[in-house]
């Protein structure tokens, strides 16, 4: 399916491995040389193209 190869690239599966390694979104962003919101903006463009919710935001940690 290249539909999912689309969304699932390396460098996507990189940035959600150091989220969930991470445990927030401001802490990987700063890992990966990103602001948090560029990195929030890449999740949940992904997050709209599956329409699937990957990381729970509800509380400061990001869950998935």
């Amino acid at each position: 399916m290249s539909f999912a190869r689309d969304v699932f690239t390396p460098e996507a599966l990189s940035m959600l491995q150091t989220i969930a390694r991470l445990g927030s979104f401001a802490t990987a962003a700063r890992d990966m040389g990103l602001v948090p919101s560029a990195l929030s903006y890449r999740v949940r463009q992904m997050e709209d193209t599956l329409d699937v919710l990957l990381f729970d935001r509800s509380s400061r940690q990001a869950r998935n």
